[in-house]
């Protein structure tokens, strides 16, 4: 296999953790020789080449964070305009391999696993070859982790890029292994229950909602019994 699609899926673009990661899959994809094209669905101007582009590919690997229980919506979107290519499968034509990397903040690996049963499904609707889901959780600490702390992450990125270039496929393996901890002990969430109650993690939770201009809607609750049919 020669060419990777690299589909970013995160709406931060350029600033997301979802790319560097990406990046490094890349890294150990070219390895092998292979060429990449990197594209962002959240940017406009690269939206529909995204589209287009799919088609072309060998390789697609779509890579997105998790945001609580739901995929970002430029990646629904994006799989909406997807669904001629169901069509196209049935009808004989080729779709390419495809895999996915789904990151988020929570630190256990099952809490990315039902979005996993659905990319999986994805992929064979698309009748496509379905490379595996890379699982990683804690992702958000990337963004402020020195570049240094995440050298085992990056090389083992890397691998798994060789492998996707080399088989087609994750070594199950590999993918075990990225995900760390599929399950986080008593005591381990009993401990993470106490330090989210801590001043210093409110402030930055505070920073962010100041930073995103929703500071003043905090205590919102659209799905409260107010707005209950």
């Amino acid at each position: 296999m020669n060419s990777l699609l690299l589909l970013n899926g995160s709406p931060r673009g350029e600033r997301s953790n979802s790319i560097k990661m990406l990046e490094r899959i890349a890294e150990g994809w070219r390895r092998k020789g292979g060429t990449v094209e990197a594209l962002h669905l959240a940017r406009r101007d690269q939206f529909a080449r995204a589209v287009t582009a799919f088609a072309e590919a060998e390789t697609v690997l779509l890579g997105m964070p998790l945001y609580t229980d739901a995929m970002p919506a430029v990646v629904k979107e994006y799989i909406e305009a997807l669904m001629p290519r169901v069509a196209a499968a049935k009808a004989g034509l080729r779709n390419p391999t495809l895999g996915f990397l789904v990151q988020s903040g929570f630190p256990e690996a099952r809490h990315s696993r039902p979005v996993v049963r659905y990319l999986e499904k994805l992929a064979a609707r698309l009748g496509s070859r379905y490379a595996g889901t890379i699982v990683r959780g804690g992702g958000g600490a990337l963004e402020w982790m020195p570049e240094q702390a995440n050298k085992k992450l990056w090389q083992q990125l890397r691998v798994l890029g060789e492998q996707l270039a080399r088989d087609g496929q994750f070594g199950a393996a590999e993918l075990k292994a990225i995900a760390g901890r599929e399950r986080l002990g008593p005591l381990t969430v009993m401990l993470a229950t106490l330090a989210c109650k801590l001043p210093l993690t409110q402030s930055m939770w505070n920073k962010m909602l100041k930073e995103n201009g929703v500071w003043e809607r905090r205590f919102d609750a659209p799905y409260g019994p107010a707005f209950r049919p």
